[in-house]
């Protein structure tokens, strides 16, 4: 059964108490690094059972004179406002800030947070307290590349998660050029093509509280011409492990196939490594989901103007189909350029519905052409039993104009549907409440592993909701330097359970839940079922 509902946001950012602001360092020089930022992460680092803010900062460049403004945690206090945690917990960063992810890394039971950067990215352990502590270069993942998004999974199902860090351009202030507009003879930002790709990197955690870099091993580090901005983990082919899938802009997409433990990078043959014209398109942003209820899951990737974003239909057999048209996503993302993006069901109708957020990366588009702007509205599309609507126009804040880069989703006031933080280029961070209709009719499940990672990261959670399969996967990160609160959101539509619900573990152990009922979050132990 379809559900009628509307969609729609609402802007609660000043009274929420959020005042971040990302800085993208800027003198003037139109270095391209100032058009990438800024990220957003949604993690509960206290362990109240609600979702906290993390906002990524930029930091003055060459030419500026400014100083480096910190990177911004906020503490969500249950009220529907958030406290600025920032400094007592030891979370203001350094550097040059992109995005980062978020999990569980020596199962100790809390949250530690890796900040990606041009320059030298930070890993923060988690010391129990609400404070932490910066290790990276003694736990093996210090890089002082560009990198932007990161995952992570389990590689080789050891219980212990590790690491794939997405790199962009081979760009320093030394090799910086002064570019112009062909068309309107102006100053602009260089195209990426400007300059090289630069290969991703690979850990592998050890167990012990440090990584190894496997990229070498792995083979990733052959891959040169890639220029990764978005990545996620998902398991493509129901094997049982978790494979990889990277967004690149301008080269080629990598869908890396998961041969237990060893990566096979398979994108061109699986079909996600161009779009259906066969070209390279300029990939910022993905996601994963099972959008048509077939049981296995699609991918979409936003793209830049005049390219549309591409949805990937999964065929099974290792295949997959770019349906962007036939889901009704052509034309609507033509003249936009995304950046963030999130399958997740907003009106817990039962199906996924997909949220962008769009801005260009050239601050003077509208002098080079006049149809286009720098700031662009966000766009909602609602899923309609396998096709897509846009309903940007009748939902509210989400379309508002902005130069929107990170987005991530989270039920930030605990009732029942899933709103949105987004962080935008030089802009003010926004959370926007999901105002849409049906929120009671979910569950949401926060997973414990034992033998599997204790965030259980990459469990697969299955069920037949209306007669039809409902699959998705639990994930530390995706979209665009983003991650979403990381708990399985189930829209049930008009059931008052969530009959027969299965949940394969990282570890390969199934387990069947029976009986849960809609409106309620619970807690799920490997090996014992629901705990609270």
């Amino acid at each position: 059964m379809i559900l009628e509902a509307l969609l729609a946001f609402t802007d609660v950012t000043a009274e929420a108490g959020i005042s971040f602001r990302h800085d993208h360092g800027g003198s003037g020089r139109r270095y391209i690094v100032e058009i990438a930022g800024g990220g957003v992460l949604a993690f509960d680092y206290d362990l109240d059972e609600l979702p906290d803010l993390y906002f990524i900062n930029g930091s003055p460049l060459p030419g500026s004179d400014g100083v480096r403004r910190p990177n911004a945690l906020y503490r969500n206090l249950g009220d529907g406002t958030f406290r600025d945690v920032t400094a007592e917990a030891g979370l203001a960063g350094e550097g040059y800030g992109m995005g980062g992810a978020a999990s569980d890394l020596d199962n100790d039971g809390d949250v530690d947070v890796l900040v990606t950067a041009f320059g030298e990215n930070q890993l923060y352990l988690n010391n129990g307290d609400g404070t932490f502590r910066s290790v990276a270069k003694e736990r093996g993942v210090f890089d002082d590349r560009w990198s932007t998004s990161a995952s992570f999974f389990e590689l080789d199902a050891d219980g212990f998660l590790d690491l794939y860090v997405a790199s962009y351009l081979d760009f320093t202030f030394e090799t910086h050029r002064e570019c112009v507009s062909p068309t309107a003879g102006i100053s602009a930002y260089c195209h990426p093509q400007e300059y090289g790709g630069t290969a991703d990197v690979l850990y592998r955690n050890r167990g012990d509280g440090t990584f190894e870099d496997v990229s070498s091993a792995s083979g990733v580090d052959k891959l040169m011409e890639g220029k990764g901005l978005g990545v996620v983990a998902l398991d493509f082919d129901d094997d049982g492990d978790s494979d990889l899938y990277v967004a690149n802009d301008t080269t080629r997409n990598y869908l890396f196939r998961n041969d237990g433990g060893r990566l096979a990078e398979v994108g061109v043959e699986a079909g996600v490594a161009y779009n259906e014209q066969g070209l390279a398109e300029a990939g910022m942003g993905v996601d994963a989901g099972d959008v048509d209820r077939d049981g296995r899951l699609d991918l979409v990737v936003t793209n830049f103007d005049f390219e549309n974003n591409t949805l990937y239909r999964n065929l099974g057999g290792g295949f997959f189909f770019d349906a962007t048209s036939a889901f009704g996503l052509g034309a609507s993302s033509l003249t936009e350029l995304g950046f963030g993006c999130d399958f997740l069901d907003l009106d817990n109708d039962g199906w996924q519905d997909l949220v962008v957020a769009n801005g260009h990366i050239l601050d003077n588009i509208a002098e080079i052409q006049s149809n286009l702007s720098f700031a662009e509205p966000g766009q909602v599309f609602r899923n309609e039993g396998g096709r897509f609507r846009d309903l940007t126009a009748s939902a509210g804040a989400i379309g508002r104009r902005r130069v929107g880069r990170g987005l991530a989703s989270f039920d930030y006031d605990r009732d029942g549907d899933l709103d949105l933080a987004i962080a935008s280029r030089g802009g003010p961070a926004e959370l926007l409440r999901n105002e849409s209709a049906n929120a009671s009719a979910f569950i949401a499940l926060r997973l414990v592993g034992v033998a599997s990672n204790r965030d259980g990261v990459g469990a697969r959670l299955s069920l037949e909701l209306d007669g039809r399969p409902w699959v998705d996967e639990l994930r530390s990160s995706s979209s665009y330097l983003a991650q979403n609160e990381m708990a399985l959101h189930v829209g049930l539509g008009d059931a008052a359970k969530a009959e027969g619900l299965t949940l394969r573990w990282p570890s390969g152990r199934v387990e069947t839940i029976e009986g849960l009922v809609a409106g309620r979050r619970y807690v799920v132990k490997e090996g014992a079922g629901v705990i609270r």
